[in-house]
């Protein structure tokens, strides 16, 4: 159940990224690693988190915006879940803003995004998948990516992680 938790930050967002590092070190499961990367070329989340997660040598990963902070639960309920169901990602409700409180869907994930940002992924399915398209909306467009190669969804139906969303921050993620 070894998990690497990658997080990309930005240098003017020390503070947040604290926050969410403090919250990696109270997980009830400790990762193996907690890769963080300070985008100073402004190459946007999905490259950095592209590069960490290839940097990655654990079965899964765990994704974490700098915004944003998790429960002590977290890593523990996803890793359980995952392979308790065979699944290839799983992910949980958020606190704060309460966006990604809907069941899993395959319909509704191709139309919108239902699966949070701070889920963890088969490692594996991550690189065979070549992670993360440099676009607009890159998290969404991977889990649809990731549907249509047959990887298993699990919804852990408890709120894991603290969603801090900010009308005054850009958010590349959302579609």
């Amino acid at each position: 159940m070894s998990v690497t938790v990658v997080t990309a930050t930005l240098p003017e967002r020390e503070k947040l990224l604290k926050r969410a590092v403090d919250s990696v070190r109270e997980q009830i499961l400790q990762p193996s690693a907690h890769l963080i990367g300070v985008d100073y070329a402004r190459r946007g989340g999905a490259a950095m988190k592209n590069d960490l997660a290839f940097a990655a040598q654990t079965k899964w990963i765990a994704l974490l915006d700098d915004d944003d902070y998790l429960y002590p639960n977290h890593l523990s309920s996803l890793v359980e879940a995952a392979e308790r169901d065979g699944s290839d990602i799983a992910y949980s409700y958020d606190d704060g803003a309460r966006m990604y409180r809907v069941g899993f869907e395959a319909n509704a994930l191709r139309s919108s995004s239902i699966v949070s940002h701070n889920a963890i992924v088969r490692t594996a399915l991550f690189r065979e998948l070549c992670g993360f398209d440099v676009i607009k909306g890159y998290d969404w467009h991977f889990w649809v990516k990731a549907l249509n190669h047959g990887a298993k969804f699990t919804l852990v139906q408890e709120a894991t992680w603290f969603y801090d969303l900010s009308n005054e921050w850009k958010h590349e993620s959302r579609p």
